[in-house]
């Protein structure tokens, strides 16, 4: 439940806001009337020099701005438009989300309550940003954090970053985290050691110095003894019995 209701309210914020500045901000305040898939041509407008000038909110802001901005580079502008690129990092967001939450569903019994937000996090964030490459064929950009020239995001992106800010804390202060307990469902699916078996055969293999592909011999396995050769060629005498030999 904790996992549906972050990312309902991730999801809520972004498309709400990204609702907002579209028709609020770049319909009525800049007075936009073309399609909104026309990326050109979306573009070319909002380059116009008293667009542009109005397209942030506010406009004399120095630290925090609002400015819409259509990005349909990869990833904070990676990939320069490029339709390889965005039709690869498309497809791969397609099997991250998929892989998410087929996992998620899996395990959401046994995560701890920060692994739940961080989900949230991630799912919400990974859905909204996938819409509006769906739907629009770019993502509706709009914070600008001017202080720090950082490039512009929006709140799914937000969303992500902290999310993956929460992992890095989870991983080093917290025993059970995201990785270990989807480490535990993948083992279990696939019907491999679990992860204490897997540390204590890596143990064993420490102790006794040898590699996975080595086997150990047991100890009492004791080799046989080599019979001695006999260098009897017929020519020594032999005893008789009575102390005497023949010849």
């Amino acid at each position: 439940m904790l996992i549906l209701l972050v990312m309902l309210v991730v999801l809520a914020l972004d498309q709400g806001s990204k609702y907002w500045i579209m028709h609020a901000h770049v319909n009525g305040t800049l007075g936009y009337t073309g399609a909104w898939n026309d990326l050109q041509g979306l573009r070319a407008f909002l380059s116009g020099s008293e667009v542009a000038a109005k397209n942030a909110i506010p406009q004399n802001g120095n630290f925090l701005v609002l400015s819409f901005t259509p990005n349909d580079a990869a990833l904070w502008g990676l990939g320069n438009g490029n339709p390889w690129a965005v039709r690869l990092l498309l497809a791969l967001t397609a099997v991250f989300l998929f892989l998410l939450v087929f996992f998620t569903l899996r395990t959401r019994k046994t995560l701890p309550k920060l692994s739940r937000v961080i989900l949230g996090l991630l799912i919400g964030g990974s859905i909204g940003n996938l819409f509006d490459r769906i739907v629009f064929g770019y993502v509706r950009d709009m914070i600008y954090a001017k202080f720090i020239n950082f490039p512009i995001f929006n709140v799914a992106d937000a969303a992500i970053c902290i999310a993956i800010a929460l992992l890095v804390f989870e991983a080093f202060f917290k025993k059970v985290g995201v990785f270990e307990v989807f480490e535990d469902e993948y083992r279990a699916l696939f019907r491999l050691p679990s992860r204490e078996e897997a540390e204590q055969a890596r143990k064993e293999r420490k102790k006794t110095k040898l590699s996975r592909f080595e086997e150990v011999i047991p100890e009492d396995e004791e080799e046989e003894p080599i019979a001695e050769e006999s260098h009897d060629n017929g020519t020594d005498p032999v005893d008789r019995g009575d102390g005497s030999k023949a010849d």
